[in-house]
C-alpha cells in the first residue's frame, strides 16, 4: 500500500449509499480519508491527483459465487493466479465456489485451496470458500451430475469444514432432500451461511428452511422450483421474506431484463446480490471444454453442456453490472449496490462495499460501465 494520498477527482460517485456528482475521493494507507463535492474537499498538497473527467467511481466489486475465469478453475490450485486476474474485471473481493464431484476429490480440492488461503496472494481479496454440490436436487441439478448428489448432514458440514481449515463461508444445497433441513444449525454453527439453491422446495418447506436460518437463494429463477399460483415454491417464499437475499445472473443469458426488473421492484437493491457463476472458460474464445471432467461447449454468449444446460456464465461481475444498468434499466445506484455493498452485508462485512471514511480504498474507476479504467486494493493501484 503507499503512504502517499491519493485524491481521485471530478468523479462521480457511487457510495453506494448515494450518488455524488463531480465528487472527490481522498485515500492514503490503504483507507478512505475523505470523500464528498469536489468543491467541499481539498486534497492534501502531496497528493497524487488522477482526474477521474467525470466518470463513475465505486466500491469494488464482490463476487460471491465465481468458479473460474480466463482457464483457470478457483476450485483448487489454481486459486492463486485467477484471484490475480481479477482486479481487471472490477472484482476486488470474492468467494471461489465449489463444483459437483465425488466427496474424495472435494475434500482434497479444499485442503488445496486452504492452503492458498493460509498466504493470501496478490489480486482480489480472497474472503471465503462458497460450496456448491453436491447436496443438491435431482429434480434442479443444473450441469451437475446427480449420481454424486448426497442429502446434506450435520456430519458432512463438520467433514468438509475441516479439510477447508474452517474457511467454508457459504454453503448452497437442497433443503428438502433428505434430513437437511437438520444440518442447518450444524452450518450456522460452523460459521457457515445456509444459502438454498438447485432446489425443488415447495413454499412451506422453503419457509421453514428459511425459519431455521437460510438467508440467501443461488442464482434466483436458475434452478428453482418456478411460481405456481397453487404452490408458490421456493421463489415465492424468497420474494416474501425480507432477510432473504437472492443472488442474480445477469450475463444476458440466464435471466430476461424483465425479470431481473421485477427482481429489484420486489426485492429492492439490498435483497439483491449480483453474482458471476463465471466459469473457468470466462474470457476464453468459443470452442468445446473441460471443466473437472464435464464437457461444455462456449458458442453465442453462453456455456453450455451438450445436451443444452447451461453451465455458468461466461461473463464476470463487469459485464453483470452493465447488463444491469444497459440492457435491464435498473437505476445505476441500486445497480452498484447489488453489486457492492448488498453481497458484503449478506457476509456480515459492513466493512467493504462502501466508499466512506474509514473504510478499506477498494474502488473501481470505470471508462465507462463494464470496462474499468483503474482499480485500487486496499489503497494500491493494481490495473
Amino acid at each position: 500500500m503507499t503512504s502517499r494520498p491519493v485524491a481521485v477527482l471530478h468523479a462521480e460517485i457511487y457510495t453506494p449509499a448515494r450518488r455524488i456528482e463531480d465528487g472527490t475521493v481522498v485515500f492514503a494507507e490503504g483507507r478512505i480519508l475523505a470523500l464528498g463535492p469536489a468543491r467541499e474537499i481539498r486534497p492534501p498538497r502531496r497528493a497524487e491527483r488522477i482526474d477521474a473527467k467525470g466518470h463513475p467511481l465505486t466500491p469494488g466489486l464482490i463476487d460471491l459465487h465465481i468458479h473460474g475465469l480466463e482457464g483457470y478453475d478457483l476450485f483448487g490450485p489454481e486459486l492463486a493466479e485467477a484471484a490475480r486476474r481479477l482486479p481487471r474485471y472490477g472484482v476486488t473481493a470474492f468467494v471461489p465456489t465449489t463444483l459437483t464431484l465425488p466427496e474424495g476429490e472435494i475434500l482434497k480440492r479444499l485442503q488445496a485451496m486452504a492452503r492458498i488461503m493460509e498466504t493470501p496472494p496478490s489480486g482480489a481479496r480472497i474472503l471465503g470458500i462458497h460450496i456448491e454440490g453436491p447436496h443438491l436436487s435431482p429434480k434442479r441439478p443444473g450441469m451437475a451430475n446427480p449420481a454424486w448428489f448426497r442429502p446434506l448432514t450435520p456430519e458432512a458440514v463438520a467433514r468438509y469444514q475441516d479439510a477447508a481449515g474452517g474457511r467454508i463461508l457459504l454453503w448452497t444445497f437442497a433443503p428438502e432432500e433428505g434430513e437437511a433441513m437438520r444440518a442447518i444449525p450444524a452450518l450456522i454453527a460452523h460459521g457457515i451461511i445456509p444459502v438454498i439453491g438447485h432446489s425443488d422446495a415447495t413454499y412451506d418447506q422453503a419457509v421453514e428452511a428459511i425459519r431455521r436460518g437460510a438467508r440467501q437463494i443461488t442464482h434466483f429463477f436458475n434452478a428453482m422450483r418456478p411460481f405456481h399460483h397453487r404452490e408458490p415454491g421456493l421463489f415465492t417464499a424468497a420474494l416474501l421474506e425480507p432477510e432473504v437475499i437472492a443472488q442474480l445472473i445477469a450475463d444476458g443469458q440466464h435471466v430476461h431484463p424483465a425479470a431481473i426488473r421485477l427482481l429489484f421492484r420486489v426485492k429492492g437493491a439490498s435483497g439483491v446480490a449480483l453474482i458471476s457463476d463465471a466459469a473457468p472458460m470466462a474470457g476464453l474464445p468459443p470452442g468445446r471444454y473441460t471443466w473437472l471432467g464435464y464437457e461444455v461447449i462456449v458458442a453465442d454468449g453462453r456455456c453450455q453442456t451438450p445436451e443444452g444446460a447451461l453451465a455458468g456464465s461466461i461473463a464476470l461481475m463487469n459485464e453483470g453490472l452493465r447488463v444491469l444498468i444497459e440492457e435491464a434499466g435498473i437505476d445505476p445506484l441500486d445497480a452498484v449496490r447489488s453489486a457492492t455493498w448488498t453481497p458484503a452485508r449478506a457476509i456480515g462485512l459492513r466493512s467493504l462495499g462502501r466508499i466512506r471514511p474509514g473504510a478499506p480504498a477498494d474502488l473501481v474507476l470505470w471508462a465507462r460501465w463494464g470496462t474499468p479504467e483503474a482499480v485500487w486494493i486496499h489503497g494500491e493501484r493494481v490495473v
